[in-house]
């Protein structure tokens, strides 16, 4: 598969994966460049492949986490602050239903960065990326049963989580 071809029918599902892993556009796009940088230096290995956009996605996810356990270690050493996420643009019915929505859209986000790897890049992937078991198994390289079950405890986490929250099911 040439290049182009690759980005073509890859792009927006590695873009997409970068984005819901990191959470910034910036971070997003550097995630998706090395991605691709990557993939090209391995153009006759990814030829022969049946699912290049699942290597790209496993690529994306190696590339994510050595540069989560790169800062886990800076911040180890320099700890940094950060700021609060921007509200959403546009019109509401009204201020408050605005504010629910953005703080529920806020709490599952944190929900899922506080799972551990192994269970949010598997939410990731289904959820974000619209990817079946199969191709997540393929892409990981863990069996499809593996994936079933760590997305129903990934599910289970999310909801206790969101239940202790609002102290009510979500």
């Amino acid at each position: 598969m040439i290049q182009e071809e690759l980005v073509s029918t890859c792009a927006d599902a590695v873009y997409r994966f970068c984005r819901s892993v990191t959470w910034r556009r910036e971070d997003a796009e550097d995630l998706f460049q090395d991605t691709f940088f990557s993939a090209f230096r391995q153009l006759r290995r990814i030829e022969k492949m049946d699912s290049p956009c699942g290597f790209l996605l496993s690529t994306a996810a190696y590339l994510w986490r050595s540069r989560k356990r790169k800062y886990a270690r800076r911040r180890d050493i320099a700890p940094e602050t950060e700021f609060a996420p921007e509200l959403r643009q546009g019109s509401a019915p009204s201020a408050e239903e605005e504010f629910f929505s953005q703080e529920e859209i806020t709490l599952c986000r944190r929900m899922v960065e506080e799972l551990p790897d192994n269970y949010r890049l598997l939410v990731v992937m289904y959820y974000t990326n619209g990817l079946r078991v199969n191709e997540i198994a393929s892409a990981l390289g863990i069996p499809p049963g593996t994936v079933k079950s760590r997305l129903s405890q990934a599910r289970s986490m999310i909801e206790k989580g969101m239940v202790s929250e609002y102290g009510k099911e979500a």
